[in-house]
């Protein structure tokens, strides 16, 4: 189980960045009007230790930060920090059933997954292409609802499983080494969900 500090700081950022040492992940992502979001994962019973012994978001961040190499560091030396630093300890990994008799649910809505594999919206695009495709073979009168939200059902978690357990292995935070290539198996898990999905089309899923 995994925690995960983060705030947004406007500065120099060219691009990504990723930055990764014993038990904590951390990473720059530019948004827009030179801002950019940057975070640091940690387990979360280090976080909670340390949010017990600090009493705020901020100070944990800080000190969770130093556990990451001093480039990163220095890099928030020269930004402006502009939103405060929010927080969440204890994520958990659940999945809910994803649909029933009239309704239906899309994204974190239907599951919830650790944020350290940054992937929240594009499983809500998606589920929403997946449901989306379903009841227009429902409302054509193609298939039954019921057997249209259970296709619906089983195509979302087949196409989730994969990232869904890296999340997992990633959350408890291996040795560097091992959780380097846990995000090497995470990027192909990622290109091959895309494949899968571009193969989708209305005749193929009819």
């Amino acid at each position: 189980i995994g925690a995960t500090h983060y705030g947004y700081f406007r500065g120099a950022w060219p691009a990504m960045e990723y930055y990764i040492d014993d038990r904590a992940f951390a990473g720059i992502f530019p948004t827009h009007g030179g801002e950019a979001c940057v975070w640091v994962c940690s387990p979360a019973d280090l976080a909670q230790r340390t949010r017990r012994a600090l009493r705020s978001p901020q100070a944990t961040f800080e000190r969770l930060l130093q556990g990451i190499d001093g480039h990163l560091r220095r890099r928030l030396l020269d930004a402006r920090q502009t939103s405060p630093i929010r927080g969440a300890i204890a994520l958990p990994n659940l999945l809910r059933q994803a649909a029933g008799p009239g309704w239906a649910l899309v994204g974190d809505a239907g599951f919830h997954r650790d944020p350290i594999t940054g992937q929240g919206i594009s499983d809500a695009f998606r589920d929403a292409e997946l449901l989306a495709e379903a009841l227009d073979r429902s409302l054509r009168g193609d298939q039954p609802d019921a057997i249209a939200l259970a296709d619906y059902s089983q195509r979302r978690e087949a196409l989730l499983r994969e990232v869904f357990d890296l999340t997992n292995d990633l959350v408890a935070f291996p040795a560097p080494a091992l959780f380097l290539a846990l995000q090497k198996q995470l990027g192909h898990a990622i290109d091959h969900q895309a494949a899968q999905l571009a193969a989708l089309t209305p005749s193929a899923v009819g």
